[in-house]
């Protein structure tokens, strides 16, 4: 299993995984004090800490697996890695793509190579500079495995880079192996994010020291593995001007409640909340609702390797009849049931695939009989916490009606996480789309620990060069094929969508704004709130 981290908040046996992994890192080892520190937004707390910086509560571990950002893609670590990494290209708020490291980009004509140009004078904290043959250097560790963030790039990967060439020290080339209309967007945040040169001399550094171009560097003074993180200002980066804070701390705080409570209390003034305290949290702070996230089984067993009934489709789209979706929705506040892959609200949604998959154990039987399984079958999936207990229940229970056993099974060791993807035919995850499907798919679904069989599928495989090789995320009707595809061939099994919470001292901070790609808060639009 790759140390990629899936762009939801958490998750049972869910990839890509860095925040379940990283609650187990941090429950299994012990943590290095190096020393502690407090932090208080600009104009000061109720706590007494310094007025200059601002403290972000985080329900993961960001440094888990240390600072490599390629191990990582789009999970809750991603503010994090913000602040210490520049990326190729960013994601806005609005959905649009924008250069960072690169300045501009061009296409051939069949979109199967990609020119971009490379911002000057940028350093890194190691001392050396941005090149193209850095760049180059980059993507080249795209065949590690270990690289998550780099799946989709690597051989047989869902945007595969057959070549990365510098033809000049600002100028490089990728030529992709179909076309990709979307390599912006696929090169942009964490599989975008360009380490130093001593780095990628010796990548064993970033086990225990970031090294980027980013506004931000890890401080030793107030870091407290697995606990406390503290940066500070990186003067020299490119876009230091952007950001006002001298010094960030995150802090990593796993309980929901003591979250919230720290958010009340001044302790952190951006907090991720759990939808059962933002209520709590709202009664004395401001609170920010980001959309898209969605809840779900995702498909690792597609060739059936571990449970054979699961390579079968009709199998599949028997389990997802029967689940009775709006029973499961109503176990959450604000949950709305959802049988599409693509959330409400994001181009490409199908709003008729509820209809199409609603609860039917008549159908759900009968489907399994054409599959060959007219008594059922059992299964084993591999658990970890209990944040998402309720809703498996529930789907056991909905699931033994129709004959299928499935025996959920605690986790009792950080090896059983690692082999998860090939050890347990299902994921419960939680995950976001935003408004760039296309990369998600390419990301997450095809690509990297959920897709460690490598398998293909025709008809997602023809959809998704569909959406390549046309307009990309801007052809609605597309992507809806493209939905369709992934909820018939039973890739994804989602259950239902709920928004998730920020919590913010809006007498010190302005309300958060997420990126189109993620749920979390943009670094740069956590700033002071105007006076």
């Amino acid at each position: 299993m790759s140390q990629s981290a899936d762009k939801g908040v958490r998750a049972i046996i869910r990839l890509p995984r860095a925040s379940v992994l990283g609650m187990l890192a941090a429950a299994m080892a012990a943590a290095t004090v190096v020393s502690a520190c407090g932090s208080g937004a600009s104009g000061g707390s109720s706590s007494g800490q310094s007025a200059r910086s601002v403290s972000i509560g985080v329900a993961d571990d960001p440094a888990a697996f240390g600072y490599d950002p390629a191990a990582f893609s789009g999970g809750s670590e991603v503010t994090f890695f913000q602040a210490l990494y520049s990326s190729l290209f960013a994601t806005t708020p609005a959905g649009t793509v924008e250069p960072e490291l690169a300045t501009g980009y061009t296409f051939n004509a069949d979109k199967t190579v990609l020119t971009l140009t490379l911002r000057q004078r940028v350093t890194f904290t190691d001392g050396t500079t941005l090149t193209s043959t850095l760049v180059k250097e980059n993507l080249d560790r795209r065949s590690n495995p270990a690289l998550g963030a780099y799946g989709m790039f690597a051989k047989g990967g869902s945007a595969e880079i057959l070549n990365v060439a510098a033809p000049s020290p600002s100028t490089v080339v990728i030529t992709f192996a179909r076309p990709e209309a979307s390599a912006p967007s696929l090169l942009a945040d964490d599989a975008g994010r360009i380490v130093g040169g001593k780095a990628i001399a010796s990548p064993k550094m970033l086990q225990a020291t970031p090294d980027g171009s980013g506004p931000y560097t890890l401080s030793s003074s107030g870091t407290v593995q697995s606990s406390t993180y503290t940066l500070a200002k990186n003067s020299k980066a490119w876009d230091a001007s952007s950001f006002p804070y001298p010094a960030i701390v995150f802090k990593v705080l796993q309980n929901s409640q003591t979250m919230a409570n720290a958010l009340v209390s001044g302790q952190v003034q951006v907090a991720q909340l759990d939808p059962s305290t933002a209520t709590f949290a709202k009664s004395k702070d401001s609170v920010a609702g980001f959309s898209g996230a969605e809840y779900g089984f995702s498909l690792f067993d597609k060739l059936g390797k571990i449970s054979r009934p699961f390579a079968s489709t009709e199998v599949r789209q028997a389990l997802s009849v029967a689940v009775n979706r709006q029973q499961i929705a109503g176990l959450h506040t604000g949950a709305v049931a959802t049988a599409s892959y693509f959330p409400p609200g994001t181009p490409g949604y199908d709003s008729s695939l509820d209809s199409v998959y609603s609860y039917n154990t008549a159908k759900a039987k009968q489907l399994l009989a054409e599959a060959g399984y007219p008594h059922g079958f059992s299964f084993t999936m591999l658990v970890s916490g209990t944040q998402y207990d309720l809703d498996l229940q529930a789907v056991q229970k909905q699931w033994e009606a129709v004959g299928v056993t499935m025996n959920i099974k605690p986790v009792t060791s950080f090896a059983e996480v690692l082999a998860s993807e090939t050890t347990t035919p299902l994921g419960f995850f939680q995950f976001t789309l935003g408004r760039d499907p296309l990369n998600w798919v390419n990301s997450f679904l095809l690509s990297g620990t959920t897709n460690a069989q490598h398998a293909v599928d025709p008809k997602i495989a023809s959809a998704v060069q569909a959406a390549e090789s046309g307009s990309g995320n801007s052809d609605v009707a597309v992507l809806k094929n493209l939905d369709d595809a992934i909820v018939n061939e039973g890739w994804s099994i989602s259950l239902y969508g709920q928004p998730v919470y920020y919590g913010y001292n809006s007498s010190q901070v302005a309300a958060p704004e997420s990126s189109s790609g993620t749920i979390y808060p943009l670094l740069s639009s956590i700033v002071p709130a105007a006076r």
